[in-house]
C-alpha cells in the first residue's frame, strides 16, 4: 500500500544524498511538493499519482543542484537568524564577563558571599555557551519552516523585552541587598542568551536530523 508520507521521506533522502543542502532549499522544495501533491489529490487523482507528477514536475535532485549553482540558494533568512542569536549571546557573555566579576570584588563582600557569586558567574557563563552549543539536541525538530521561523523571530523578541527589564527594573528587585543584586544581574543574562539561541538551534534541529537520515 502506498505510504505518501514515506515516499516524501524517501525522496527528502535522494535529495540530501545528491547534495541539496538542508534546511534551505530543501524545505522550501519540500513546501512546493506538498502543495503540488494536495492540488493533483483534489483534481481527484490517489496520493501515489499525486507524488510522482508533483516530484516530476520539481525535477531530480541532480539537476536541481546544478540550477542552484547556477542562481544561488536563498539562505538569507537562515543567515539572519544566525546572526540575531550570535548578537544575543555575545552580548549576554559580554555583560557577564566584564560586568560582573568587577562587581564582586568592588565592594565589601564576604569571603563566603564572593565565592558563592563567582560561582554562580561560572554556572552562567558554562550555561550560555552550553547553550549556544547544544541547545539543538533539546529543541523539538519543527518541519514547518514558517513556524520555525516565527518561533525565532519571537524568541529574538523577547530578547530585546528582557533586556529591557534587565537594565532598568531589575534593581527594583534587590532593594538593599547588593550581593542579590549581583546575582541577578549575572544569571539573568543566561535567559537571554538561552531565548537567543532557540532560533538558530530549531535550524540546527533540522539540519541535524537530516544529516542522520541520509547517513
Amino acid at each position: 500500500m502506498f505510504d505518501l508520507e514515506q515516499s516524501i521521506a524517501e525522496w527528502r533522502r535522494q535529495m540530501l544524498a545528491a547534495g541539496i543542502k538542508t534546511p534551505v532549499p530543501l524545505e522550501e522544495l519540500e513546501i512546493h511538493l506538498r502543495e503540488d501533491i494536495e492540488r493533483q489529490m483534489k483534481s481527484g487523482l490517489s496520493a501515489q499519482q499525486a507524488f510522482g507528477i508533483a516530484a516530476r514536475k520539481i525535477g531530480q535532485a541532480p539537476e536541481l543542484k546544478r540550477e542552484f549553482k547556477k542562481i544561488g540558494t536563498p539562505m538569507e533568512t537562515q543567515k539572519i537568524i544566525k546572526l540575531a542569536g550570535v548578537i544575543c549571546v555575545a552580548v549576554a557573555l559580554f555583560c557577564q564577563l566584564f560586568t560582573c566579576p568587577p562587581f564582586v570584588f568592588a565592594f565589601g563582600f564576604s569571603l563566603m558571599t564572593r565565592v558563592l557569586l563567582l560561582a554562580v558567574w561560572a554556572i552562567t557563563v558554562a550555561t550560555t555557551v552550553l547553550s549556544w552549543r547544544y541547545n539543538h539536541k533539546l529543541l523539538p525538530v519543527i518541519r514547518n519552516q514558517p513556524l520555525r521561523r516565527a518561533v525565532g523571530i519571537v524568541c529574538y523578541m523577547g530578547c530585546l523585552l528582557w533586556m529591557r527589564f534587565v537594565l532598568f527594573h531589575l534593581p527594583e528587585f534587590a532593594t538593599g541587598s547588593l550581593s542579590l543584586l549581583v546575582f541577578l544581574f549575572g544569571s539573568e543574562w543566561t535567559v537571554m542568551a538561552i531565548l537567543g539561541g532557540v532560533g538558530h538551534g530549531l535550524e540546527k534541529a533540522v539540519s541535524m536530523q537530516d544529516q542522520t537520515a541520509a547517513a
